[in-house]
């Protein structure tokens, strides 16, 4: 029969045995049973570590003496297994010498000849003492509580010797058995465990049923408190919660404090409460007066014993529950166990009851978001969009101080549009802010909310610094409307503040609501002041044009208002025939560096536009081939440009250029307005008359690029 068969038949039978919840003891001693027939051996033994690390109980054995053996305890230092626990490694053990055994590894013909004449063992030589043994580590939770080992081999395979070596496959099978001991181990903890908790729990059912029926967190921690007292001695009993910032515990309920002891607060970094609390354990403490880590929670009276059971749901600690009494060795662990038990019930039912209040304040929320969404969307007044964010953020956060800062497309800079209870200039200076720099430069780059709790020690708040404005803390969330940014909203305190995510959420909510309606507000008040541009300089045109007195005046004329009405800084007009551009007009342009002269139709930026029939707007001319062919751009120092085609019908007369020095991204809406402004000005029946070679034929594409 192979050595498989055995094993499996052992595996099998050690599985059933766990199943059916048989003692770690008596499933120790079927393992080295299994151990001792796998293995061949004479005997076969589980070591477990003492309360003494240096020191191992025999737990179970099996053959030779095994009566004399079982409950033997042994140092590390003198048996087998000490380089097992100092490695964490299997050992194989042979008694035999290198001579007896042979050379693994090309044997010489001297060593040879060594191992031929080497005495062979005896009977009574075998009896004296362990020959050979294997000894594997029994691990549990990845740390080393015993071993397991099987000594002397009795089945001979070898003709060398009448008692052969353990191998590998040993090590194997040994190993794989010691995995069923601390499988056992942790069996029946769980199951001990359960059979506790239900105890427990029968025990606390009278005194949770009215405590998980609350939806009040006050509510619930006073009835927790009413329990704990009915039912454990006490001196004191304190409900301690985490401060927002999570660096203090402070008193939200008590029994057996004076009013100026409920004012006390614990530290988290340090003392036995912040061991407790950080490790998530209950401790008990049975005599105070040995512990110099205990801080007490009363000025009048010394507790001699103290329970510390945190508070805790889904992972997470909200607090500890401290009971204390004026006798040493008053409380046991069950005592400690049932305190724990009540604290996860208290836990699970205040976060119920913040749930209910945050689900309340939600609803409130939702009313308020959709009432600043009807505000914000029924006016196009700037400043009343502006003043209704900042009345929601401030009510809604429950908030010290705000700014809206928007993006500047001319200086590039964030700009304070609206701000309370701040000192603008002091906390953005007189310009604002650049695009990266500070808190707020930093969330618009990286288009991504910060919740800052200490703005002082933030990196970020050194370049553009508003700590000194008051702020302590701040959230701010980016403004986006489509996939752009247009600003953010800073909502600051002026106390260290822990904004939560439910917090950054509902800013950010904010944000994507009003930011839409602030860059409508925005563009109706720019459209309407261009408007009012448009009004004016069309009655400057048709005065212009009564006093004309030549064909070249109009031109002229169109440039000047154009250039003012773009804001540019040079302006060039030309007149276009089928193959060539002739320039008829400019403005701001110095003798020294004029454009050019005149060009061919497709060559360079006027004469692409002229020959598309297409408006072209470039924002950074460097590296544009079509510029790259004009000298004149380069040595003014030009990088903006915008070309509008000057069409009589369906062809393209002449083409209106305007520069600037600055990169500019022209948008949609004043690449239109120019072009509106050159059609009403009828300058297009101007340039026609001076070209005579158009070719009236030519079919003209228009469009924007």
């Amino acid at each position: 029969m192979s050595r498989g068969a055995p094993l499996r038949a052992a595996i099998r039978r050690l599985t059933e045995a766990i199943q059916s919840l048989t003692p770690a003891r008596d499933v120790a001693q079927m393992v080295v049973e299994e151990a001792r027939r796998l293995a061949s051996a004479s005997r076969a033994g589980l070591c477990l570590f003492a309360e003494e690390r240096d020191m191992l109980d025999y737990v179970a054995v099996a053959g030779e003496n095994a009566q004399e053996i079982v409950g033997l305890r042994i140092k590390v230092a003198d048996s087998l297994s000490e380089p097992v626990i100092k490695t964490g490694h299997p050992l194989l053990h042979d008694r035999r010498t290198a001579l007896e055994t042979g050379d693994l590894f090309a044997p010489t013909d001297e060593e040879n000849s060594a191992r031929k004449s080497a005495p062979r063992w005896t009977s009574s030589e075998a009896l004296s003492g362990p020959r050979s043994a294997v000894v594997v580590p029994v691990f549990s939770a990845g740390r080393i509580i015993g071993t397991l080992s099987a000594l002397n081999k009795v089945d001979s395979a070898s003709g060398l010797s009448p008692f052969p070596a353990f191998d590998q496959d040993d090590i194997d099978q040994l190993s794989l058995l010691a995995e069923f001991v601390s499988l056992a181990q942790k069996v029946e903890a769980t199951s001990r465990m359960a059979y506790e908790q239900g105890r427990e729990l029968t025990v606390l059912y009278q005194a949770t049923q009215t405590v998980s029926s609350s939806l009040s967190v006050q509510k619930v921690m006073d009835e927790v408190l009413e329990a704990i007292c009915a039912h454990l001695e006490h001196h004191a009993a304190v409900f301690f919660l985490l401060n927002d910032d999570r660096t203090h515990l402070f008193i939200a309920a008590e029994r057996g404090l004076s009013r100026e002891e409920s004012d006390i607060q614990l530290s988290v970094e340090e003392g036995i409460h912040a061991q407790a609390l950080n490790s998530g354990r209950a401790r008990l403490i049975a005599d105070t007066e040995t512990y110099d880590e205990y801080v007490d929670i009363s000025e009048r009276t010394r507790a001699l014993s103290v329970m510390y059971a945190p508070i805790r749901s889904r992972e997470e600690s909200h607090g500890l529950l401290i009971v204390t009494s004026l006798q040493r060795n008053v409380y046991q662990p069950e005592d400690l166990k049932l305190l724990s038990a009540v604290a996860l019930q208290a836990g699970i039912a205040m976060e119920n009851a913040w749930l209910y209040e945050d689900a309340q304040r939600q609803a409130e929320e939702a009313n308020a978001l959709y009432e600043l969404s009807q505000r914000v969307n029924e006016t196009l007044k700037v400043e009343q969009v502006l003043n209704f964010v900042a009345d929601s953020a401030l009510e809604l956060l429950k908030a010290d101080k705000f700014a809206l800062l928007l993006r500047d497309p001319k200086t590039d800079r964030l700009t304070p549009q609206i701000t309370r209870n701040l000192d603008p200039v002091l906390a953005f200076g007189e310009t604002g802010h650049a695009i990266g720099e500070g808190i707020g430069g930093w969330v618009f780059d990286w288009q991504t909310p910060q919740a800052v709790s200490d703005v002082f020690a933030d990196r970020r708040n050194e370049s553009a610094p508003i700590h000194q404005a008051g702020v302590a803390s701040t959230l701010c969330v980016p403004m986006h409307v489509g996939e752009e940014v247009i600003g953010v909203i800073h909502v600051m305190s002026d106390r260290r503040r822990l904004f939560t995510v439910a917090e950054m959420g509902l800013l950010y909510t904010i944000a994507n609501q009003s930011a839409v309606a602030v860059a409508n507000a925005l563009l109706f008040e720019q459209t309407r002041e261009q408007s009012q541009e448009m009004k004016t300089y069309f009655k400057r045109v048709a005065n212009a044009i009564g006093k004309a007195l030549t064909e070249s005046d109009l031109p002229k004329i169109l440039a000047d208002i154009s250039l003012e009405l773009m804001r540019g800084d040079r302006c060039a007009v030309y007149q276009a025939t089928s193959e060539t551009l002739t320039l008829v007009a400019s403005a701001q342009c110095r003798a020294s560096a004029m454009p050019d002269a005149t060009m061919q139709v497709g060559s360079g930026l006027a004469g692409w536009v002229a020959k598309r029939g297409q408006s072209l707007a470039i924002a950074d001319l460097t590296g544009d081939a079509r510029a790259d062919m004009h000298g004149w751009i380069k040595k003014e120092g030009l990088t903006s440009y915008l070309g509008i085609p000057v069409k009589l019908g369906r062809h393209t007369v002449g083409v209106l250029e305007v520069y600037t020095h600055e990169p500019r991204e022209y948008s949609k809406e004043e690449v239109n307005l120019l072009a509106s402004f050159t059609r009403r000005v009828r300058v297009a029946e101007q340039l026609a008359p001076l070209s005579n070679e158009i070719d009236l034929e030519k079919g003209d594409h228009a469009g924007t690029e």
